[in-house]
């Protein structure tokens, strides 16, 4: 049984279990289901990433297996320059820091800005891991690039317009990716036997909703981002490549740019967890699969 069919069938069997099981052992079948759906959502995407890998390469006129080899090589060691561990030891220390912002603060202005300043200390936590490893991080892309342009030609070649098959390799892993969202969304609405076509046209409706929200977003964040670019840009002319004081000016730009950031955020979120929200109750009121189907309610997350 291939892993599609594994999934209708898991689908089917879902239907069955809410007509004659218990609400509990329902909503455990739907989740069986959707846990199918997503096994097999991740397995497309990894196989959409492996073509386009091997067509990148093939286009780079490398050998794949080689040049594989080489990613792998590069993924340890960036592993081994302990970034990943820094940046996840930031994020319990904000998890924690945040914590004790809601469990010493009641709801309202002293808890919000007690939850900014561990956000600002967080920002700067993350910034010092990401500086801490950059020398390492760059020695591990140069290893890679060398490792790769030592590999042998690709059997059979490479085409001969090298930019064009990437563009190429490009859209196809864009389509990938794009059908195996699409294959996810119809088995995931078959789970809960709720009518694909009434689900998606609740989905188009939030983005439709999201769409000026995230656009005023992207607005803000551009805005932010420009400030940040001049202010590092006026601390580079100001002060010496190098010295402690370019670098501090280097970081409170970039503090102030994560600030400015997180308000934009801030500003945004309300109408997105609306647009969200009234997606929710589109996709539950969604009618049956088929006509001799039944509502299955796994929780949101569609």
């Amino acid at each position: 049984m291939t892993g599609r069919e594994l999934v209708s069938w898991l689908a089917t069997a879902a239907a069955a279990i809410v007509l004659c099981a218990s609400p509990a052992r329902a909503n455990s079948g739907v989740k069986l289901c959707i846990e199918g759906s997503r096994d097999e959502f991740q397995d497309c995407n990894a196989g959409c990433t492996d073509d386009y890998q091997t067509a990148k390469d093939a286009c780079s006129n490398r050998d794949h297996q080689c040049v594989d080899a080489c990613r792998v090589e590069r993924e340890d060691c960036e592993t081994a320059t302990g970034l990943d561990a820094a940046l996840g030891s930031c994020a319990n220390q904000l998890a924690q820091a945040k914590q004790k912002c809601r469990q010493n603060n009641p709801p309202g202005d002293n808890r919000d800005q007690c939850i900014e300043q561990v956000e600002v200390v967080g920002f700067e936590c993350r910034a010092a891991a990401r500086k801490a490893a950059r020398p390492a991080l760059r020695q591990c892309r140069k290893g890679f690039m060398s490792c790769a342009h030592s590999c042998p030609p690709a059997s059979p070649p490479s085409p001969s317009n090298v930019k064009q098959c990437r563009q190429g390799a490009q859209d196809d892993f864009k389509t990938c990716k794009a059908d195996c969202k699409e294959t996810y969304q119809v088995e995931k609405d078959a789970c809960r036997h709720r009518s694909h076509a009434c689900v998606e046209q609740c989905r188009s409706n939030r983005d439709a909703c999201e769409a000026p929200i995230e656009s005023q977003l992207a607005t803000a964040i551009g805005a932010c981002n420009a400030t940040r670019a001049t202010a590092i840009a006026n601390c580079k002319q100001t002060y010496p490549d190098g010295s402690p004081a370019q670098e501090q000016c280097i970081e409170n730009a970039q503090v102030a740019d994560f600030i400015c950031r997180d308000a934009a955020r801030d500003v945004a979120r309300p109408g997105l967890i609306g647009c969200g929200n009234t997606f929710l109750q589109c996709a539950k009121s969604c009618g049956p699969a088929s006509p001799s189907g039944a509502f299955l309610d796994g929780g949101s997350g569609f």
